[in-house]
């Protein structure tokens, strides 16, 4: 028995994207139960790309659960939404148990996670104000916590991948990506196959235009920096900014819905959010000068 719990603790661990990485609502709550799902899955046929797609289905019901307003509806959108949640671990879990994922696979995950969480900002919105029976005051804190959400997804994504990058040695560049990407999509075309695959490229084409037009991103000025050196200045930040990243405001959006006070969510959105980011970032920035300096 113990050595059955042993050998499937270092399989969890296996399918995890590193201490520093994950979330800690992901470790303890969402991957345990997406890792038993991707037990069963493993041997099928079942891709992640399957998962991602599939996942839609009870994120958009979630988004239309909110929508409604009333506390029936936020109950079962938040039980919508915490499967959504799990099934979104289980599609990049099963990839990394495989060893492989499709060439545009990361692309569709991303392009599921906008659709479900704009939907779902929506439809909070409109539910909240259906319940406290005014619009314009719900978008008057509603809209600028869904873009401090927008944003701090955005930052924690980019400091994630920093790590990745000078850690694990996995660096991204989104220009680099897109112009391999397109290229296989030209084959693609001449092969008159993959057709969806080839709208996913261009739609990851719209967003590095969008999202990366100020040009290439800059490396660090430390380059004679060690990598254990870099670990130990960034590692603090990192965790920090984890602790509140997506995972973490999903499960403050479900407990919301189950308390049926959307709208609590909404006002942590923008006032812890806006918060924890000037902490986070007010961090990382005490931790820069000294590198630099002794860098000069």
């Amino acid at each position: 028995m113990n050595a059955v719990v042993g050998r499937w603790l270092a399989d969890y661990r296996r399918m995890l994207k590193g201490p520093e990485l994950e979330e800690p609502f992901d470790v303890w709550v969402y991957r345990p139960l997406a890792f038993v799902i991707v037990k069963l899955l493993a041997p099928t046929r079942v891709t992640p790309d399957h998962i991602t797609s599939f996942s839609l289905l009870p994120g958009l019901a979630a988004a239309a659960c909110y929508w409604q307003g009333t506390p029936r509806a936020y109950l079962a959108g938040a039980v919508l939404l915490f499967a959504t949640n799990v099934l979104d671990c289980v599609d990049g879990m099963l990839a990394r148990v495989r060893g492989a994922g499709s060439a545009t696979g990361y692309i569709l995950d991303g392009l599921a996670d906008y659709v479900i969480q704009t939907t779902l900002w929506i439809a909070l919105l409109h539910g909240v104000a259906i319940r406290e029976g005014d619009m314009w005051q719900t978008l008057a804190y509603g809209v600028p916590a869904g873009l401090v959400f927008a944003w701090w997804c955005a930052r924690v994504d980019l400091l994630r991948g920093e790590w990745l990058a000078r850690v694990h040695g996995r660096r991204r560049d989104p220009h680099v990506e897109l112009e391999s990407l397109r290229l296989e999509a030209a084959r693609w075309r001449e092969e008159g196959r993959r057709r969806f695959d080839r709208l996913l490229v261009a739609a990851f084409g719209v967003y590095v235009r969008l999202w990366y037009r100020a040009g290439k991103p800059t490396t660090e000025s430390a380059t004679r920096e060690s990598v254990e050196a870099w670990m130990r200045r960034r590692r603090p930040v990192l965790r920090l900014a984890v602790l509140l990243g997506p995972s973490t405001h999903v499960t403050l959006i479900v407990i919301s819905g189950l308390l049926g006070r959307p709208q609590w969510y909404l006002w942590a959105a923008l006032v812890l959010g806006l918060t924890w980011g000037a902490v986070v970032l007010g961090l990382q920035a005490a931790r820069e000068p000294a590198i630099r300096t002794r860098s000069a």
